[in-house]
Parts: structure tokens; C-alpha cells; sequence
């Protein structure tokens, strides 16, 4: 029996239920939570159908709401909010192609910006595959939903990525401050052990992350000088020069010992956490691929569920 299905349609409350699990699962996995849980058969097309005009509302709905100022800022506002962006990967597909042909397959960058007051454990989130100026806007407006005021202070983190520090300038101004992730700092780190001192190569590593604690990028840069590969060498053999590089191009965004007197955080794991749970857990399931419309869309809704803004999407 086919409970909230009208002859010539399927009526709000059942949409929403295809929205629920479409949102969550492959739409095939979605079709069969729905058998599960009510009983009756609905067809893997219904269950897209439903979920990607759902996702086109909210990509609308959110698309409003970027569309109005966010630097018209409060005089109060949090003492402090935490902003964190970065890239991640996802497969898509060219439109206009049959789905049963092979169709042609491409990494699209997304970029997930988010917020949060600091020591508040609610989080807003903005994605997009627009250029860098648009995330830009959207950081913006996930801040000034943590409660970017006046007089707040903005503590950027991110990877390093050159956008992320341009859009850190462009969005807050002087009420902010980058900081590169301290983790991927480690990474480079890590990568240059062995060639610094390869009869103990975490022994260094512990080293040079202690430094870049208390602030002594200075000892960091020496004991990498003294390891240098030759100009010649590929990029992709050269760890020891590639830190050194990665360093000096940031020396102004590695004040851990700053922030860690400060009680804020030094690793930005915050939007690895969303990369996993926003956009990753339902839109870079193996196998998957998307049209670059329908992942926008998606990922739209799946930050209007991020940002407890769902209800909003069935009043």
C-alpha cells in the first residue's frame, strides 16, 4: 500500500520522506530504507526525483540568504570566531550524455567554508563550486552567523592554500588573523625527517614540531638549510627543500605559540570534520559520480541540514 502517494503525484509529507533518505544514502539504499520502513516499493528514479528538487529549493532558499550583505555587522558580537575553509574532490560526469553510454569523468573542486564561536560547539557551514571570491562570501555570512560583531576577532585556519589567506584578507579585514593548519605544517615536516637525520627521523620530526610551538621557525629553517637538495633536483625528490619553501612562503601565518596562549586552535580540524560529514558521507561514495548542477544542488542541501535550517525547507 502506497501510504502518501496521490494518484497523479506524491504528496509533500512523502517527498520529504525521499528527501530524508535520499539526503543520507545512495538513492538505490534510499529506495530500500523506504520499503524497510513503510513497507511498499517506490521506484530509485522517484527517490532522485524527489531529493534533487529538494536539493534545487535549497540551493535557492541559500542562495538568498548569500545575496544579502554580511559585513552590515552587529556592534556586539562574539568575543571570538573560529573560520576554517578548505578544498575537497568530488567525481563528476558531463551532462547531455546517456547514462548506460561511458561517460567521461572529472574532479571538481568544492569549497566548504565554516564557522563557530569559539568554545560553542555549533557549527556553520557554506559550500560551493563557484570561484574563490563567491566561498569568500559565503565564509562570510557562516561568520557572521557564529556571531562575527565589530569588535570580534577572527581566528583563520586552513592549509596553507594561497586562497584561503587572500579570502582571509578579502572577507575580515584587520579583525583577522591566518594561521596555517599545524598538522599539515607536520606533514612537510615529517616528509623531510629522513634526509635531515635518517637514524631517527621521528626523533627530528618531534624536534622541529616542538619549535614551531613555541615559535622558533628560525631553528626549524636552519636545520633544514643544512639538508638542502641541489637546485636540480625534482620537486617530487626534494622534501627538504619543498619545507623550507613551504615555510618561508608563511612565515607569517605560524604564531602557534600565540595562538595556544590564547586558547585557540592550532589544527583546523573542524572543516576536516565537515569535509567527512557535510559533503563526503553522502557525495563521494564509491563508484559515485554526479553532474556538476546536481552535486551544487546537493551539497546546498546537505549544508541546509548541517545548519538545522531542514524544517525551513518543508514550511
Amino acid at each position: 500500500m502506497a501510504i502518501g502517494v496521490e494518484p497523479r503525484g506524491r504528496s509533500k509529507r512523502f517527498n520529504r520522506v525521499l528527501t530524508d533518505f535520499g539526503c543520507e544514502h545512495s538513492f538505490a539504499q534510499a529506495a530500500a530504507r523506504v520499503r524497510e520502513h513503510y513497507g511498499f516499493e517506490v521506484n530509485v528514479s522517484a527517490v532522485r526525483q524527489a531529493t534533487v528538487q529538494a536539493a534545487k529549493r535549497a540551493q535557492q532558499r541559500l542562495e538568498e540568504q548569500y545575496a544579502e550583505p554580511f559585513r552590515a555587522l552587529p556592534a556586539r558580537g562574539a568575543a571570538c570566531v573560529v573560520a576554517e575553509a578548505d578544498g575537497s574532490m568530488l567525481c563528476t560526469v558531463p551532462s547531455g550524455l546517456a547514462r548506460q553510454a561511458k561517460r567521461p569523468r572529472e574532479w571538481k573542486e568544492v569549497r566548504l567554508t565554516a564557522a563557530q564561536s569559539l568554545g560553542s560547539a555549533e557549527t556553520f557551514y557554506a559550500a560551493t563550486f563557484g570561484a574563490v571570491d563567491q566561498a569568500g562570501r559565503r565564509w562570510g555570512h557562516c561568520s557572521r552567523r557564529a556571531g562575527w560583531g565589530r569588535t570580534t576577532r577572527i581566528h583563520a585556519l586552513g592549509d596553507g592554500a594561497e586562497w584561503i589567506r587572500l579570502q582571509t584578507r578579502e572577507v575580515f579585514g584587520e579583525q583577522a588573523r591566518f594561521l596555517c593548519d599545524y598538522y599539515h605544517v607536520s606533514q612537510y615536516l615529517a616528509k623531510a625527517a629522513e634526509p635531515c637525520r635518517p637514524q631517527a627521523p621521528a626523533h627530528w620530526r618531534k624536534t622541529q614540531q616542538k619549535r614551531l610551538k613555541r615559535g622558533a621557525v628560525d631553528k626549524i629553517l636552519e636545520a633544514l638549510t643544512e639538508h638542502l637538495e641541489p637546485q636540480e633536483t625534482p620537486e617530487e625528490s626534494a622534501p627538504v627543500t619543498n619545507a623550507h619553501r613551504y615555510l618561508m612562503n608563511r612565515l607569517d601565518c605560524l604564531d602557534y605559540s600565540g595562538a595556544l596562549a590564547a586558547g585557540l586552535p592550532i589544527g583546523s580540524g573542524m572543516i576536516e570534520s565537515g569535509h567527512r560529514h557535510v559533503l563526503q558521507a553522502r557525495m563521494k561514495k564509491a563508484g559515485a559520480a554526479w553532474l556538476l548542477e546536481t552535486a551544487d544542488a546537493m551539497a546546498n542541501l546537505r549544508v541546509l541540514r548541517a545548519n538545522k535550517q531542514w524544517l525551513s525547507l518543508w514550511q
